[in-house]
């Protein structure tokens, strides 16, 4: 690196990683955020009230995951600055830098000789690179950085200040996202095994703020917001998944390995692997090895080198824990061991679903974890890691970036003359209600008519349209793909979705997306209402009483029940 300050690289990386994103397309869950900021707009008072169409139908957001800091910093940006794209992604910038700086600070803390390399790694590591929308993942990783910072003082000096100010970030991060629930359980492990009791108690500071927050719920909608989360339960191949999305991204893995297994040999396995990837990437490209069987292979590859990191960071951790037994929980690497571990459970554990931005938490972890492995490897195969970070990272935000545009550019590309139905949500909603579509819901499908217009995206989480509506495609829009695509995550979003089967990402020359032009050619009628009716035992129980009470045949009534529910619904 010819930059003499890791300040001055932190810059650089930083406007790297800003201009890849800044006029990025919103994309995946960056609607659900903004929609949920203008629900704060409308009631401030009642963030957690508001309803969003994420499913079939509009649904409160108390419903949902997430508790409301972070939108309620997308509503005071957008009050001052407005909410186009760039405006949205100079704000995720600003947690970037904070993510950088930190970073560095941590690694000064733990007196990391390679500084600059270490940063470029963590800085363009695809994770990094794409997911800087506007979510809560890189604001969250900013956090966890600044608390483990703060934290790592406070051990080293027994300073207040510093435990505090980790406790606070620890707080607010809380308030934006719970899956920084483990930091808790890191901070106070840390703080009670290094035998500084008397600085436990800071952590009232979060515990009393997640108390404010869950009196708000019970006065706002009756229960307890983060008590409410659904579990998703234990299953193996959801470990499995964990293990191949981090393999997919962790491409420093070849420095653990190499440290554990100092040989020439190593070296020689390692550069042929990346070898045989290069080689295999034209190759695929142009037809000459088959896609589908090279990205199963990739697939099984990724599990395996998430089972190799995550096997050498727990020898890593048991190895000085047996030999230095209690003192090893007073060394700085002691509180980086259970972040990696408490978060490694809890993403495989608990995560609905695995994605790179849940990984995302622990790369500048267990990059820093591993700075002494760095040491050891130096020379060709650091560099083999750093220029692989430097490209992939590259690609997958140019790819990322057109994925997200796709939707974009298809949305304003439709003419929306009568009346437009869109059904599918991610960034597809967004830029669909902004070129005048309506959204479909199964809570206005009676105001779907015949000849009304229905589009709809093939690869994106979607409405379910009614059974009683019909349509024809009339027409249908997509893109050529090209190479630019070709190293992507556009599996229907495998990138931010991804499981044991599906990998992070993969070599495709298939196009992004397909969008169907439909027209309505039957709309719900009274005999569909009617068929409704009487498939609802106490719906239909009630048309008999009122059919008796009148004097009427019940089938007179039912046609009477059914022609009111359909004209009032479509008075609405």
């Amino acid at each position: 690196m010819c930059l003499r300050s890791p300040y001055r690289l932190i810059i650089l990386l930083w406007s790297i990683l800003t201009i890849i994103n800044i006029n990025k397309a919103y994309h995946i869950d960056d609607t659900f955020h903004l929609e949920a900021a203008n629900c704060i707009q409308k009631n401030p008072l009642k963030p957690m009230s508001g309803s969003i169409n994420w499913d079939d139908s509009p649904t409160p957001i108390y419903k949902y995951n997430q508790p409301p800091l972070f939108f309620y910093i997308i509503f005071f940006t957008q009050s001052v600055l407005g909410e186009n794209e760039i405006i949205m992604h100079m704000l995720i910038s600003i947690f970037t830098l904070l993510s950088l700086i930190y970073f560095t600070k941590i690694s000064f803390f733990l007196g990391v000789k390679h500084i600059k390399l270490l940063l470029t790694i963590f800085a363009l590591c695809p994770a990094f690179v794409i997911n800087q929308n506007v979510m809560t993942d890189v604001p969250i990783l900013a956090i966890s950085l600044g608390t483990m910072y703060y934290l790592l003082k406070g051990l080293k000096d027994g300073g207040l200040k510093n435990y505090v100010l980790s406790a606070l970030l620890l707080s607010c991060g809380l308030l934006i996202k719970y899956s920084l629930l483990p930091l808790f359980f890191v901070t106070l492990l840390s703080i009670i095994l290094s035998k500084n009791y008397k600085k436990a108690f800071v952590l009232v500071i979060p515990l009393f703020v997640l108390l404010l927050w869950s009196i708000w719920n019970v006065i706002e909608f009756d229960s307890v917001h983060i008590f409410d989360r659904p579990s998703s339960g234990f299953r193996i191949k959801k470990i499995v998944a964990f293990l191949g999305t981090l393999g997919s991204i962790s491409f420093f893995s070849v420095v653990y390995i190499y440290s554990f297994f100092e040989k020439r040999t190593t070296v020689f396995f390692i550069l042929s692997g990346f070898f045989v990837f290069s080689l295999s990437v034209p190759l695929v490209y142009f037809g000459i090895l088959n896609e589908l069987k090279f990205n199963k292979i990739l697939n099984y590859f990724f599990i395996c080198n998430g089972l190799i990191l995550m096997s050498l960071i727990l020898i890593r951790i048991i190895e000085p824990l047996s030999k230095k037994k209690k003192e090893y929980f007073k060394t700085t690497d002691f509180p980086i061991a259970l972040y990696i571990l408490g978060f490694s459970v809890f993403i495989g554990i608990f995560a609905p679903f695995n994605a790179t931005r849940h990984i995302l938490l622990l790369i500048p972890f267990l990059i820093l974890f591993g700075h002494k492995q760095f040491e050891k490897s130096r020379g060709i195969l650091n560099n083999l890691v750093l220029t692989s970070t430097i490209i992939l990272g590259v690609l997958f935000g140019i790819s990322d970036w057109i994925y997200a545009d796709f939707y974009r550019k298809i949305a304003r590309k439709i003419e929306v003359k009568d009346t437009v139905w869109s059904i599918g949500h991610w960034g597809w909603q967004w830029y669909s209600k902004k070129n005048g579509m309506k959204i479909y819901s199964s809570e206005n499908e009676l105001n779907v008519r015949n000849g009304d217009i229905v589009v709809y995206p093939k690869e994106v989480p979607r409405q379910k349209l009614s059974a009683d509506i019909g349509v024809d495609t009339i027409n249908f829009i997509t893109d050529s793909p090209n190479f630019l695509t070709f190293i992507s995550g556009k599996n229907f979003a495998s990138m931010y979705n991804s499981f044991w089967d599906k990998p992070a990402w993969s070599l495709s020359n298939i196009t992004i997306d397909t969008v169907f032009i439909c027209k309505v050619n039957k709309e719900i009628g009274v005999g569909d209402m009617v068929s409704r009716i009487k498939s609802d035992d106490n719906w239909f129980d009630m048309v008999k009483r009122k059919a008796n009470d009148k004097g009427l045949p019940v089938d007179s009534m039912l046609i009477l029940e059914a022609t009111y529910v359909i004209n009032e619904k479509r008075k609405e």
